[in-house]
């Protein structure tokens, strides 16, 4: 029996938030150890390869998660879809050996060794590889087990990453082993899991690998382009921050971007559960549910990745004094506007998931048109002519993703036959809304601990949201009755385990 959308999304809240505290770990002791120039060099790989393997992708990883969730039966599926992951890694090896072979390495990845090239290129690989593992899990409904195992290897593999930083001499090529180990073992024990669930069972028989072919072309093709524009854009972006600015600049953004992550705690884990229940109802023409989904939840993620983003972006100094040292106290401006990304792109993920989850391929295609061109512009005109270094694609990313996401929201609000006037006011008063208590907090709090200042100010400020949410429940676009209903149930809970 399938676990609710409720408990499916709570453990892999769950699961996100202590993947968001080991990450901040991550981020406070990784930076310093390796410093600002290898600690770029691993960003830029790192952001490189998820890029051109996003390219060889072309949404087929969305087809084949959209296409599973619709029907989990299909276990030809899944044959295909192993075998495309082969070719994958065997054009990305031909291509790089290729590039190098050639001396074009200097020209596409300006001052990255030969050999980090190439763990960039595994370790790419391999990221990518779980997460197609992952959407077998998502689509089969077994979100609540996997997500234990994540946490689990997440909690042993930073006992590892500490062991090789303070007990070895840590450089890059340890932090890259660190991740083989770590990613390795994940897809080991996932492997084991979906052989003892009998998913694989009947995944070796004979398969129209033809007729497959074609249903994925059919949904992809659209993509390609979209895919092109999007990998080019990309890569021409931490290109152009490496190439002009230097793997400093590079390790500022790459920090930042990391810090700012943490507001992708709620957003991403409600995504592929999010993407799996429109594909079911839009496969039942159940379009009611649907639009009741996209009211529910798009404004409710948006307004949680706000209040985290906003006063992230408030308390920049306090977090670089206690995550990094010295050698990083210039990301500060960076990671101010940085925290700021994750706000829209909530709406990029999830809104963005109706286009997938309908086949509607070819409106991502044409979206991507106007946009990219657009992105393009911003980061000439902010990295190269302003000369503004990581701080120049922080506020390319900000601008670029705000028009984006809300030209995918007129084209849903046509889709699903609802007035985009609602969500553009929900969007900004609700930012309004947080930059105010925000704003207070930081400013009434004031001590010499900089890990003291940041927990009272994020108390008062929650405490401050939590109180004032109650009189303005729309900016989480829920009712003062759902919040009653919400705190009995936590009431009860708390009773029952007190008799216990």
């Amino acid at each position: 029996m399938e676990a609710s959308l409720k408990k499916r999304y709570s453990i892999k809240l769950i699961s996100n938030i202590i993947n968001g505290v080991m990450g901040a770990i991550l981020v406070a002791i990784v930076p310093k150890a390796l410093a600002p120039v290898a600690y770029g060099q691993f960003v830029y790989l790192q952001d490189f390869f998820a890029k051109v393997i996003g390219f060889l992708d072309m949404g087929t990883s969305i087809a084949f998660f959209t296409k599973l969730s619709a029907n989990s039966k299909r276990k030809e599926l899944i044959s295909f879809y192993f075998i495309y992951s082969l070719t994958i890694l065997l054009i990305l090896i031909l291509s790089i050996s290729a590039i190098i072979y050639f001396r074009y390495n200097s020209l596409f990845l300006p001052n990255i060794p030969t050999k980090y090239i190439y763990m960039g290129l595994i370790f790419g690989f391999l990221v990518w590889f779980i997460q197609i593992l992952i959407k077998i899990s998502d689509a089969y409904a077994m979100t609540i087990s996997v997500e234990f195992i994540k946490i689990l290897n997440k909690i042993l593999s930073l006992l590892l990453l500490l062991y090789l930083i303070y007990f070895t001499a840590f450089n890059l090529d340890r932090y890259f082993i660190f991740h083989y180990i770590s990613l390795i073992s994940f897809i080991a024990i996932l492997i084991w899991l979906f052989i003892k669930r009998e998913i694989f069972r009947g995944i070796f028989n004979k398969f129209p690998i033809i007729d497959i072919s074609k249903e994925f072309i059919e949904y992809s093709h659209p993509l390609l382009v979209y895919s092109i524009i999007s990998v080019l854009a990309g890569i021409f972006d931490i290109w152009l921050l490496q190439k002009v600015a230097g793997s400093s600049q590079t390790g500022f953004y790459g920090l930042a971007y990391s810090i700012s992550a943490i507001c992708f705690l709620f957003t991403s884990a409600m995504t592929p559960i999010i993407t799996r229940e429109f594909a079911k109802s839009y496969a039942s023409n159940d379009m009611e549910n649907m639009r009741r989904l996209f009211f529910r939840y798009i404004p409710m993620l948006y307004s949680i990745s706000a209040f985290l983003g906003i006063f992230i972006s408030l308390q920049s100094s306090n977090l670089l004094n206690i995550f990094t040292d010295e050698k990083f106290r210039d990301a500060k401006l960076v990671l101010t506007i940085m925290a700021l990304y994750p706000i829209h792109q909530t709406y990029g993920q999830l809104s963005g998931s109706i286009f997938y989850a309908t086949n509607q391929t070819k409106l991502l295609r044409d979206i991507s048109f106007i946009t990219q061109p657009i992105s393009i512009l911003l980061s000439v005109i902010f990295i190269y002519i302003l000369d503004l270094g990581a701080v120049g694609l922080a506020l390319k990313m900000i601008l670029a993703q705000i028009i984006g996401v809300n030209i995918q929201l007129y084209l849903n609000a046509k889709f699903l036959d609802f007035k985009m006037k609602r969500f553009i006011y929900h969007q900004l008063y609700s930012i309004l809304f947080f930059v105010i208590f925000a704003y207070i907090s930081t400013k009434i709090v004031s001590l010499e601990s900089n890990i003291l200042e940041f927990l009272i100010s994020g108390l008062l400020y929650t405490i401050l949201v939590i109180i004032f949410s109650f009189i303005f429940p729309e900016v989480f676009a829920t009712t003062r009755e759902d919040i009653r209903k919400n705190l009995d149930r936590i009431i009860d809970v708390i009773k029952r385990k007190t008799k216990k």
